[in-house]
């Protein structure tokens, strides 16, 4: 039984989008619900009695369109927590080939004060972007420059009169032949110069560049939003080591790496160090071995292989030699029957020869014999003819 040829069915484009559009279908859309988040005011422009504005979400970035009523949205503050009821409706979007989920504003339930104020959402949104660019791996980073013994300046930003150099200086021990380390003197509670300082730090191409204070509090100025800013934006690996256990500051949650005390980070680079050696010598001292091995592995398998062509070799020379013994005895076989048969050939050329010679001596002697013969039959006739010549001349 022939099978018949499926009915291909041709859609545009706003049809295939209104097919789904038309085949979404969840409870919430079908009943008042309750949207709370904070309110953000769109461009102002008002379409078929609404107006398009935003509402998202209190700690991250998900945002949803609402359609807001004039009535209703001369109430609503811009950037206040509010709470509205509201039906879910989809707006297709035949531009972009998407579907939008929007929701459509009836009652303003209540506005309040946001849980977070404008500068603690502009710290989130610098800590969303930190993570976006990426916190960067600074141990790694250094192994990477000791294994390849790669000069790099670490710039150090302390207080005017802090001696927490020392306390750097002495947890290097051995290792401090091998960090440039440059400290840098300035006011810590000096956001600008601060900012000022990172920005020059960073123009001079260091590799590494940390800010480090001793302990105790005042730690305010390390959650300046400039100061955070500008490390966010640093090419240079950034670190803190500002001294406080407890209070985590802005700047400290940016850093690539953060460390409690100065004494820490001091130890974080001599550790960094000890253990890369170690890991370098130890891996030296494999690789010499894995080194040879093989090599020794090699040379086995060579002195393998020259033993086998010596052998093949010789195999090919006794080979070679019994083939050519044999050439040799089927030539001599074959020039001995030639000589057998050249010999019997001469043989019977000469068998030949002589039994022509014997009939040339018995023809030879035939012929003596005719001469003979002859000649006495001419000398009977002459002396008959003599005497018959005198018997006639007596007569």
């Amino acid at each position: 039984m022939e099978s018949e040829n499926p009915v291909i069915i041709s859609y545009s484009p706003a049809a295939v989008l209104n097919l789904f559009n038309n085949s979404i279908s969840v409870n919430q859309i079908k009943r008042i619900v309750q949207l709370k988040g904070i309110y953000l005011q769109g461009k102002g422009n008002q379409y078929s009695g609404y107006f398009y504005d935003f509402f998202r979400d209190e700690a991250s970035d998900a945002a949803i369109t609402i359609l807001v009523p004039p009535l209703i949205r001369n109430e609503m503050r811009p950037n206040k927590t509010v709470t509205v009821n509201g039906f879910v409706t989809r707006r297709v979007i035949n531009s972009s080939g998407s579907i939008q989920i929007q929701l459509t504003v009836t009652d303003l339930v209540e506005q309040t004060q946001n849980k977070y104020n404008d500068d603690d959402l502009r710290k989130i949104e610098l800590m969303q972007q930190k993570a976006v660019n990426g916190y960067r791996d600074v141990y790694s980073w250094l192994k990477e420059k000791i294994i390849n013994e790669e000069p790099f300046k670490v710039g150090i930003i302390i207080g005017k009169t802090g001696i927490i150099d020392n306390d750097i200086k002495h947890q290097l021990r051995e290792s401090i032949g091998f960090y440039d380390l440059n400290f840098h003197r300035i006011n810590l509670i000096s956001e600008e110069e601060i900012v000022t300082t990172l920005d020059r730090l960073n123009n001079e191409n260091y590799g590494v560049i940390a800010v480090s204070r001793g302990g105790g509090d005042n730690l305010d100025i390390f959650n300046r939003f400039k100061i955070a800013e500008k490390a966010v934006t640093l090419r240079s690996l950034f670190i803190t080591a500002i001294g406080h256990k407890d209070d985590v500051t802005l700047l400290q949650k940016v850093a690539d790496k953060s460390f409690i005390t100065p004494s820490e980070l001091g130890q974080f680079f001599n550790d960094v160090f000890n253990h890369t050696v170690e890991e370098l010598h130890n891996s030296k001292a494999r690789l010499i071995e894995s080194v040879k091995l093989q090599l020794s592995a090699n040379y086995e398998k060579q002195i393998d292989n020259l033993n086998e062509k010596l052998k093949a070799n010789e195999e090919l020379r006794l080979s070679t030699a019994k083939s050519l013994e044999l050439v040799y005895q089927e030539k001599l076989v074959m020039l001995n029957g030639q000589l057998a048969s050249e010999q019997k050939l001469q043989s019977e050329r000469i068998g030949l020869l002589n039994e022509q010679i014997t009939d040339y001596k018995t023809q030879v002697t035939e012929l003596s014999g005719r001469s003979s013969v002859n000649w006495t039959m001419l000398i009977i006739a002459v002396i008959l003819g003599l005497i018959i010549g005198y018997l006639l001349k007596g007569n």
